[in-house]
């Protein structure tokens, strides 16, 4: 097994022995609650790194296949040879698939995002006006909703969602999803970690139409899951807090 396998299952295992080992603070009926309300979240993870597999192999692919490319271009004028024509037609196809594997990516990492917002909501309670029923809802009441609940909160958390709203949740929502100009371009390019990544413009661009690049997955994966670790710390922090109901105290 890689290293890196080996990392997503220690990581993985981190979270799962969370909702395993904490579940057992309630009763029979908030504990498979509870349970399955942070399940929504691992098996979204899971999710993740198959996409992440996919996009290490395509990311290499890509880059092999355009360095080659780079490598039989001549100065001056020529006719496209078969075997440039070939890797063009090949470059082609690695680059759809590669921005597929890149747009789930984000599509998912989002709904992890929201889905944490919301167990969050579901176990310390709802409070007035203040639903947390997505990432941008948490980050925009997560401090007067806290404050409600009488909870504390580091400040490394609320700084790592907001962060995470501008790496992740809008770029999803105004790059990929709701997206809507008809002079938006995408381009290909890659990071310094290899990862291939996603270049959008616009066609006649305005002052105010800066481009924007999506980032090396398995980088940004690396900040996503210091975000689970803080939540965590934050839920077992004000545990006493919580709205479910403990379980009977076993004589």
């Amino acid at each position: 097994m890689q290293f890196d396998q080996i990392g997503k299952l220690i990581r993985m295992t981190k979270l799962s022995d969370f909702i395993a080992s904490h579940r057992d603070r309630f009763d029979w009926k908030e504990n498979n609650i509870f349970a399955f309300s942070w399940a929504k979240v691992t098996r979204r993870l899971e999710f993740l790194a198959v996409i992440e597999s996919r996009y290490r192999e395509l990311s290499a692919a890509f880059i092999a296949n355009s360095e080659a490319t780079r490598a039989l271009a001549k100065p001056g004028t020529h006719p496209v040879t078969a075997e440039q024509a070939a890797l063009h037609q090949q470059g082609y196809q690695l680059g759809i698939q590669v921005h597929l594997e890149i747009e789930a990516w984000y599509l998912f990492a989002k709904i992890v995002l929201d889905d944490v917002a919301r167990a969050v909501e579901y176990y310390f309670g709802p409070a007035r006006g203040l639903a947390l029923d997505s990432h941008d809802d948490l980050c925009a009441r997560i401090e007067k909703y806290v404050e409600a609940k009488s909870l504390t909160v580091e400040t490394e958390l609320l700084a790592k969602a907001a962060e995470l709203k501008r790496r992740i949740s809008d770029i999803r929502d105004y790059q990929i999803s709701h997206e809507k100009s008809p002079r938006t371009m995408q381009g290909t390019t890659w990071s310094g970690a290899g990862g291939v990544c996603i270049q959008l413009g616009r066609l006649f661009p305005k002052e105010s139409e800066m481009p924007v690049q999506t980032e090396d997955l398995i980088e940004l994966r690396t900040e996503l899951e210091r975000y689970l670790d803080l939540v965590v710390a934050f839920v077992e922090g004000n545990e006493s807090k919580s709205r479910l109901a403990l379980a009977p105290i076993k004589e």
